[in-house]
């Protein structure tokens, strides 16, 4: 009988280490070190609501670098800079968006119905290291063209917060569930 409790509790510690590894790996691998595009040419950069300094500045540089003509800022501004690029003159096109609610699925929709108006075939996304797994699921399905997901690197202090992990991990637990649309 001692030997069967002492192999059900190894049993049990293997499920709980197993688990823990597992959730650790998911971790790193969807919001530490997710899969970040690098892409050439695109109708479109959008950067998404949210910034910390990064996002703007990387969909910047991909607008410099002459990825696309047309730059598409979605959400409530973050900063001054952003309402200053929504006012012409600008050495490119700028698109302002301000979906409702101001949410990354709101966003997807609202970059879906304009790439669909526009007759994109490919959007380069902007966001965050640790929101680009849970934005790629949602542009997927609300662009029916390609999707590029760039990722920004936000300040230390943002990019491995367990706030900013355990919001990710709900969001895209939601997304994969219960919010299977676009």
């Amino acid at each position: 009988m001692a030997r069967r409790s002492l192999l059900l509790g190894l049993l049990a510690l293997d499920l709980v280490i197993g688990s823990v590894a597992a959730a650790t790996w998911a971790t790193r691998a969807f919001f530490v070190f997710p899969h970040s595009d690098h892409p050439v040419t695109a109708d479109a950069v959008v950067v998404l609501s949210g910034d910390n300094g990064d996002r703007l500045a990387a969909g910047l540089e991909l607008m410099r670098r002459g990825v696309a003509p047309t730059l598409v800022l979605t959400g409530e501004p973050d900063f001054a800079d952003v309402d200053r690029l929504c006012q012409p003159p600008q050495p490119f096109e700028v698109v302002c968006l301000r979906p409702e609610p101001d949410s990354t699925r709101a966003e997807a929709r609202a970059v879906g119905d304009l790439a669909s108006d526009r007759a994109w075939r490919h959007v380069v996304v902007v966001t965050s290291t640790p929101h680009v797994t849970r934005s790629r699921v949602l542009f997927d399905r609300c662009v029916d063209g390609a999707v590029s997901m760039v990722a920004s690197v936000p300040p230390p202090e943002v990019r491995s917060s367990r706030k900013v992990i355990g919001h990710e991990w709900f969001g895209l637990l939601y997304a994969l569930t219960l919010g299977r649309g676009c």
